[in-house]
């Protein structure tokens, strides 16, 4: 989400509470209906647009190539084409919201089993084994590494600020406070319930987690 009213760029990684931050920030004034988050990476709106860098790797090309599909799509929330300059990109505050990588892939299984047009989409049925929905689309779509969105052309993880969903409330009010905006109570938005989700884990799924999210675990911290 790129917000020039704010002066900020938010990075929305998927299932992170991305959508209550961005309702908070007027992402949604004007759009209307399903949908219209904005989960573009960091390679997506990245000024300027490094062309040697974009070649250093795979996913780097596969970005470009998104960004340039990206940049001819008519979106239903006319705020996710929105752009930053140069100058724009360096100067705007830019922050995101992480998440224990194994209560956020929970958190999709729960939302995608629930969510009719998500199960169209997937080609899944409700009753799917979350140990299945793992071995399918671990690394895709939504499940992709959560430093897949933050990394830029070169590698490095250029945010000022990342929150933690864990902590949300106080670091919202942290983030709100560094763009001088008047206090907004942050919506709960898309709340999958779930409590204690290690009891939904068996050994197989965790290790699938501990595997594939080996990156974000050190590098965020995080502990089963």
């Amino acid at each position: 989400m790129i917000s020039h009213k704010h002066k900020c760029i938010f990075i929305h990684i998927p299932k992170c509470a991305g959508t209550s931050i961005e309702k908070a920030l007027g992402h949604f004034d004007g759009h209307e209906g399903r949908g219209g988050q904005d989960h573009r990476s960091v390679r997506m709106i990245e000024q300027p647009f490094p062309q040697f860098a974009c070649l250093r790797s795979f996913e780097n090309i596969k970005d470009v190539l998104r960004r340039i599909k990206y940049a001819r799509r008519n979106d239903r929330n006319p705020n996710n084409v929105i752009t930053a300059s140069y100058q724009q990109y360096i100067d705007y505050f830019k922050f995101t919201v992480v998440r224990d990588p194994w209560d956020r892939a929970y958190s999709w299984y729960k939302n995608a089993t629930r969510d009719e047009l998500h199960r169209k989409h997937l080609g899944i049925s409700e009753d799917i084994e979350f140990e299945e929905f793992l071995k399918r689309f671990i690394g895709s779509g939504f499940l992709r590494p959560q430093l897949y969105w933050l990394k830029n052309f070169k590698g490095q993880i250029d945010m000022n600020y990342i929150a933690r969903f864990e902590n949300l409330e106080e670091d919202y009010n942290r983030i709100i406070d560094q763009l001088g905006v008047d206090f907004v109570k942050l919506p709960h938005e898309l709340n999958s319930g779930e409590v204690n989700y290690r009891s939904r884990f068996n050994k197989v799924t965790k290790e699938i987690i501990d595997r594939f999210y080996q990156e974000e675990i050190q590098f965020l911290n995080y502990k089963y």
